[in-house]
This record gives C-alpha cells, sequence and structure tokens, in this order.
C-alpha cells in the first residue's frame, strides 16, 4: 500500500488526497477575493516522474486555473521545497519580483510557515499586505496566532481506509484499490480582499469544514 502516490498500478493499493481539486479550492478563493497577482511555492521534483507526483499536481492546477481566469502573465512559481526554509526562500523570490504578489499559495503548510517568517521579516502585514495560503491542514495551521488558510485531507478518513484495506488484504483481497479523499477548504485569518483586512472568523468551503 502507497499513500499520496497518484498512480494506479494493479500490483498495490494506493490512497491519495485529490490534489487538482484541493489546489482548486485554494486558487478559487484566492480570486474571489479579489487577487490577480498569486505567486505559488512548489516542491523542486524528481523529473523522471512528475507527472503523478504531489508537487507537480498542485502546480499544475495552479497554473491551470490563473490560465483559466485569464491570468496567464501573472503566473509566479518557485521551485524550492516543502519546508520552511524553502517557504522562506521562495517567498523571497516571489517579494523581490516587481509587482509583488498580493497572495502566496504555497504547497504545504509547513513551507507557508516560512513564507510568514519571510513576511515579518521585511514588515509586510498578513493579509493586509500579503495574503498567504497552504496546504495539509497541520495543527500548527490552527494556532491562533498562525491562523492559516488551508487545504484538509482528512487524515482520519485516510488512515481508517489504509487500516480497512490491509485487514482485507490479509483476508486475502488481491484486486487492488484506489481510494482519493476529497479534500475541503479551511478559511483562517490569513487570507483577505487585496489590501483589506482579516476575516473575522474562520469558515470552510468545498465540501465541509475543519476547525
Amino acid at each position: 500500500m502507497v499513500l499520496g502516490r497518484h498512480d494506479r498500478s494493479p500490483a498495490y493499493d494506493s490512497i491519495v488526497d485529490d490534489d487538482r481539486t484541493g489546489s482548486e479550492l485554494v486558487m478559487e478563493h484566492l480570486i474571489a477575493l479579489g487577487h490577480r497577482r498569486i505567486g505559488h511555492i512548489t516542491f523542486q521534483q524528481d523529473q523522471r516522474r512528475p507527472a503523478d507526483q504531489v508537487p507537480h499536481i498542485r502546480a499544475e492546477s495552479y497554473e491551470r486555473v490563473m490560465r483559466d481566469h485569464g491570468l496567464a502573465e501573472e503566473i509566479a512559481v518557485v521551485a524550492t521545497s516543502y519546508s520552511e526554509e524553502g517557504g522562506h526562500r521562495g517567498a523571497y523570490e516571489l517579494l523581490s519580483r516587481s509587482p509583488r504578489p498580493t497572495a502566496i499559495f504555497a504547497g504545504s503548510d509547513e513551507a507557508a510557515l516560512g513564507v510568514l517568517a519571510a513576511l515579518h521579516e521585511v514588515a509586510l502585514s498578513v493579509p493586509g499586505d500579503v495574503s498567504v495560503a497552504g496546504y495539509d491542514n497541520t495543527r500548527l495551521a490552527a494556532h491562533p496566532n498562525i491562523a492559516l488558510t488551508t487545504v484538509d485531507q482528512d487524515g482520519a478518513v485516510m488512515g481508517r481506509m489504509a487500516g480497512r484495506l490491509l485487514l482485507e488484504r490479509i483476508e486475502g483481497r488481491t484486486a487492488a484499490v484506489h481510494f482519493s479523499v476529497t479534500p475541503t477548504l479551511v478559511v483562517r485569518r490569513s487570507t483577505a480582499p487585496p489590501g483589506g483586512p482579516a476575516q473575522d472568523s474562520a469558515s470552510a468551503s468545498g465540501h465541509g469544514s475543519r476547525p
């Protein structure tokens, strides 16, 4: 069994988050708020297998939504890593562009934390100057001093399904199963209209909500 691999194989079960839908939720949210200059921080990928890797899918979905909204000229992708250090480096690269982005979609919450640190260092407010969104809905994302808008993959459902599929294999099932979890967008105070105030309370859009 594998987690997070979008390719299908008759040799093993796989459980994935629908990363296309999750990325679309983030981008549609930012665009609906009025953002046009939206940057994206992705992971430097293994070029031998880019198509089925999570970072590629999230970055491709970002670019597709930008193009669909007539924002192809505003596409700005920085490939670093899904880490605080990577997010920090990526934020500085995006902020060096003129005009700078009004929103940054980091491909993971950990990278988003690095983005928040970089914005603090250059005295830019969140979300007043730059909105920030992540992916994964980690525990820190919900911290009141961070309040990060992010995508929840419902890890509890993925964990239960992993246990169920493992038991089925032990009991003799041979056919491979590919299970995809539908993510939800958790809206917190790190995103707002360009130049606008922080949102007063957390809310969610998509197919449900998470605290």
